[in-house]
C-alpha cells in the first residue's frame, strides 16, 4: 500500500491507500474509506483494503490512532489483552472533533478524484463510520461492522445515507438487544444484519474469525458499494 498525508488543521496524518488496477485503473468505481479496529492499520486491515481495491474501488485507511499518539503514522498494537487495554486508553484520549475532521479529509480525498464515497468501519471504526455518516452529508454510503457504541450514537444522531449494520449475536462487547432496539427506534432505515458469530468475526487473524459470516457480510457490503457508488 502507498501512503498519502491528510491535513487536519495544522497537523498531517497518514492515510494508507490501495488503488484499483485492470479495468478500473483509470476510473475507479468509487472510493471506500476503511476505518480500522482498535489495533490500528493492521495487516488484516491492509488485506481488507486490498480486497476492496481489487473490486475496483479507490481505498484509503487513515491511521486514526495517530491522533492520540501524536505521530503521523500512528501505531499498530499487538492483538492481545495488553494491546486492547492500550487501545482503549488511546481511543478514550482521542478528540472526537479531530477524528471527524480526519474522516472528512479522507472523504475529500475521494471526492477530489470525482468519486462517490462510502465509509466502512470495524469495531471502533464501525462506531466512527456511523457517527461520520450522521455528520458528513457528503458521505454516500455507510457500513458499520459491530460498532461498540452504535446503540448510543444512533440515539443521538442518525446516518444520513444508505447504511448497513453488521452485528454478532454472541458479541461479548456489544449489548446486542440494546443495539437492535436503538436502531429500530432511531434509525429504522438502516439495514441491519445479525450473524450467529462473535465480535470480530470479520478479522481473519483473530480467534473469533467466522469465515461463513465474514463472506456473507462481505457480499452485503459490496452490494451497498455497488448500489450507491457506481
Amino acid at each position: 500500500m502507498e501512503t498519502v498525508m491528510l491535513q487536519v488543521g495544522e497537523k498531517a496524518f497518514t492515510g494508507h491507500v490501495a488503488m484499483p488496477t485492470g479495468d478500473y485503473k483509470d476510473k475507479p468505481r468509487g472510493c471506500v474509506v476503511v476505518l480500522h479496529e482498535a489495533f490500528g492499520v493492521t495487516p488484516h486491515i491492509e488485506r481488507v483494503c486490498a480486497d476492496f481495491s481489487e473490486q475496483g474501488y479507490a481505498v484509503i485507511a487513515p491511521a486514526m490512532l495517530a491522533l492520540a499518539v501524536g505521530k503521523p503514522e500512528g501505531v499498530v498494537l499487538r492483538q492481545n489483552k495488553d494491546g486492547l487495554d492500550e487501545a482503549r486508553r488511546l481511543i478514550e484520549s482521542t478528540d472526537k472533533a479531530e477524528l471527524l475532521a480526519l474522516v472528512k479529509a479522507c472523504v475529500a480525498w475521494g471526492k477530489g478524484q470525482g468519486l462517490k464515497v462510502a465509509v466502512c468501519g470495524y469495531c471502533w471504526g464501525g462506531s466512527v463510520a456511523y457517527a461520520s455518516a450522521a455528520q458528513l452529508p457528503e458521505i454516500d454510503a455507510c457500513v458499520c461492522y459491530y460498532g461498540g457504541q452504535i446503540h448510543v450514537i444512533c440515539a443521538e444522531m442518525q446516518s444520513q445515507c444508505p447504511t448497513v449494520v453488521h452485528l454478532a449475536r454472541e458479541d461479548r462487547y456489544i449489548p446486542i438487544e440494546e443495539a437492535l432496539t436503538a436502531l429500530k427506534a432511531h434509525d429504522p432505515r438502516a439495514e441491519v444484519h445479525v450473524f450467529e458469530a462473535d465480535h470480530g468475526f470479520n478479522r481473519d487473524d483473530g480467534v473469533t474469525y467466522d469465515v461463513g459470516a465474514a463472506m456473507v457480510a462481505r457480499r452485503l457490503t459490496l452490494d451497498v458499494f455497488s448500489q450507491n457508488l457506481n
